[in-house]
């Protein structure tokens, strides 16, 4: 059990990401663009399966055609999922608008009445289905991980790069170092301030307020002969760039992509302090393109830890005072000059958290002292397209195989095998045995697409490649 979870009160779980993040997508201008970025969102709903432990109820998007095994494997014996029949990109509106998963949700809360909701994020629609169930169906509904209502302003406001860049320095007060940051109030504006940025020679970074997993970041190298307005007809090619406010930002260069985070949870003020649940260093297919995480008590040793420890707790502490509950991750960027840098804040359940949950599950609160955690949640699934397939290439590598139980390969995420990815989370003893292990899977998945080719051959020609 997560600690900050009531013992024996129902625990159901809302996987609503696409949702958090439909509003800034569907600047994406085509409709199937904007569908396709959708349907990556709700791909790594799978993962939730490893959220807040055993037992619960877990509603997610689309079906998860590895669960039972991955269920059978784990121990995850009382755990339940449940997807919607006609899945739109706000989950907590189709389970009002399915009475299948409206009448599961009830009952799952027993006959106290009383169920614990934890979604990835607390949204205006995922509110609207927690006055439902109060309102119209008598639950007594706890929200462990959710602001009041009168303060879901500041998960909104802390969420974005303004706001970050606005409260996090009055926190820290000179303490840690942030990028040299502009925010504007307009494309116009943007573009004289990247302008600025790159007669000094300085690489800039422009930011869509709202923007998530890299998608709304311009990288601009300096260019002597560009001028305001070409950095404005950029700016305006760019649809995630077309709306709200923009941040303009000093790019941090980091050869070695030493990017670490730092989640945090926040109890209610006055229910506890907040603590540190897991560190990492980020992992990115290209710049920006988030795909999954490392954890290892090696990070824990790193001279940018304890200055990005006591940053993220002074923020937490802040944030606590505001009104905040629930998890939060700060991000940063190590220099080619070992210098640790903040950039931002996820004010919501993030990449990892399911790896933290996962080795709190399998091996207690101090898995470090075991175990390094490696995520990756988009790995090439080559000709494989199918849970079946995947499982039986990989079977003599899948979790647990070895008595000790502290190596292999747990399967994160198959509802992505049609475009050709699937998730998974490595587990090894040390650093250098995941990422061998990483290798292994990797060249088992070449394998079985330089026999059977014919799939990607497929997928390729669909994609234009």
């Amino acid at each position: 059990m997560i600690p900050h979870l009531t013992r024996n009160v129902p625990v159901a779980v809302i996987c609503n990401i696409s949702e958090t993040f439909y509003d800034f997508l569907s600047r994406a201008g085509e409709e199937s663009e904007c569908a396709r970025l959708v349907h990556g969102e709700q791909y790594r709903g799978d993962r939730a399966l490893l959220w807040v432990g055993d037992p619960k109820l877990l509603i997610v998007s689309l079906p998860i055609p590895h669960a039972s095994d991955l269920m059978r494997r784990l121990g995850y014996e009382g755990t339940t999922y449940l997807a919607p029949a006609a899945p739109s990109p706000w989950l907590s509106l189709d389970i009002l608008r399915e009475p299948a998963l409206l009448q599961a949700l009830v009952a799952y809360a027993g006959p106290e009445r009383t169920v614990q909701l934890v979604p990835y994020a607390t949204t205006p629609q995922f509110m609207q289905l927690v006055a439902t169930l109060r309102e119209a169906h008598g639950l007594t509904i706890l929200l462990p991980e959710s602001p009041a209502p009168e303060a879901l302003w500041l998960r909104d406001y802390i969420d974005t790069k303004a706001g970050f860049h606005l409260l996090v320095p009055h926190w820290l007060a000179g303490e840690a170092t942030l990028p040299r940051a502009i925010v504007c109030h307009s494309q116009e504006e943007a573009a004289s301030v990247v302008h600025w940025f790159i007669s000094q020679g300085q690489p800039c970074l422009v930011k869509a307020d709202d923007g998530e997993n890299g998608i709304g970041n311009l990288v601009i190298q300096p260019d002597a002969g560009a001028s305001v307005m070409e950095h404005l007809n950029a700016l305006r090619y760019y649809s995630f760039l077309s709306e709200g406010w923009l941040t303009v930002e000093a790019f941090i260069p980091s050869s070695g992509r030493l990017s670490p985070s730092l989640e945090l949870f926040v109890p209610p003020q006055g229910s506890g302090i907040p603590e540190i649940t897991y560190v990492c260093n980020q992992l990115f297919l290209a710049f920006g393109d988030f795909c999954g995480v490392l954890l290892s008590r090696d990070l824990l040793a790193a001279r940018w830890y304890a200055p990005l420890a006591e940053s993220g707790l002074r923020i937490a502490r802040g944030l606590q005072e505001m009104g905040y509950v629930g998890h939060f991750d700060l991000d940063a960027v190590v220099d080619d000059e070992g210098r640790l840098f903040l950039l931002e804040i996820n004010a919501r359940r993030t990449g990892g958290t399911h790896a933290h949950e996962a080795g709190h599950f399998l091996f207690g609160p101090a898995y470090l002292e075991q175990v390094a955690l490696l995520s990756h949640d988009a790995m090439s699934s080559g000709a494989l397209t199918s849970s079946e397939a995947l499982l039986a290439c990989l079977e003599d590598l899948l979790y647990p195989l070895t008595e000790e139980r502290t190596r292999g390969v747990i399967i994160t995420g198959t509802s992505a095998l049609a475009v050709g990815e699937f998730g998974c989370l490595i587990v090894a003893p040390t650093t250098e045995e995941v990422i061998d292990l990483q290798q292994q899977v990797k060249r088992r998945i070449a394998q079985a697409t330089a026999v059977h080719p014919t799939a990607t051959e497929h997928r390729s020609l669909i994609a234009g490649g």
